[in-house]
């Protein structure tokens, strides 16, 4: 009696186990097969601060802008050497500027998220907020020029995995630079562009401000002695598109 108490008891089990076996397999084929996508970043070891052009000499020009400097002296510059240039535009000086916003994406240069406000600890706010910060600048330049960036720069270069992998949900890379023209330390033209021209290579990325005092001088010094080398001046979109982009190396 005992041994056929056993034996049900092992098949009521046995029962038991099958079905629960075959509601977890029916359940992960649902999920397998349903079309709801989950965004998942895979921490990396940093942003991009230049690429490998495979030997091509191009770099990339990149402007932070801030305050009230003189982007059509800019413009003027770039257009003159032929040169492609990316934007990182903080949200509210798009606000406060959008002819100038426009004018930038009509001559063809490219348009970058700085975030709205620039706070100096973007990378410590909780990542609700950053989302905040950049969809916000993000819409802002949607706003004036259709555009969407791809590409985001943190505010003083600062960053951490999680404010990178916010960039990265909402499309956008983030990206550095190896060379810093130095402009907001109003260093004299002649001393910046020639330290700018030594450091730069193929597929680095140049950071310039928009209202630094000397940077339309230091700016078209450096265009002038790298395009003699024969460089060729992109966006950094362009520039990453070249070849395999580099994180930051420390």
């Amino acid at each position: 009696m005992r041994c056929i108490v056993f034996r049900i008891r092992l098949r009521k089990r046995a029962v038991v186990l099958c079905l629960l076996t075959f509601v977890f397999l029916l359940l992960y084929r649902i999920v397998a097969q349903s079309h709801v996508s989950v965004s998942v970043w895979q921490p990396f070891s940093g942003p991009v601060c230049r690429t490998d052009t495979g030997g091509l000499r191009r770099l990339a020009v990149t402007f932070e802008t801030l305050g009230d400097g003189d982007t059509h002296q800019l413009l003027r510059i770039l257009e003159s050497y032929d040169a492609h240039a990316t934007f990182f535009l903080e949200g509210r000086w798009a606000e406060l500027h959008p002819e100038e916003v426009r004018e930038i994406a009509e001559a063809g240069h490219e348009i970058g998220n700085h975030s709205q406000t620039h706070p100096g600890k973007l990378y410590s706010l909780q990542p609700e907020n950053m989302n905040t910060e950049l969809s916000l600048c993000s819409q802002r330049i949607r706003e004036l020029t259709g555009l969407s960036p791809t590409v985001f720069r943190p505010p003083y270069g600062v960053w951490n995995e999680t404010l990178v992998g916010q960039a990265h949900a909402l499309g956008m890379e983030t990206v550095l630079w190896d060379v810093d023209s130095l402009d907001w330390k109003n260093t004299a033209p002649e001393e910046a562009a020639r330290r700018v021209a030594e450091e730069a290579g193929s597929g680095s990325i140049l950071r310039f401000q928009n209202s630094a005092l000397n940077t339309p001088d230091t700016l078209e010094r450096v265009l002038e002695k790298l395009s003699r080398e024969g460089y060729e001046f992109v966006t950094v979109s362009q520039l990453l598109n070249t070849g395999q982009s580099k994180p930051l190396v420390n």
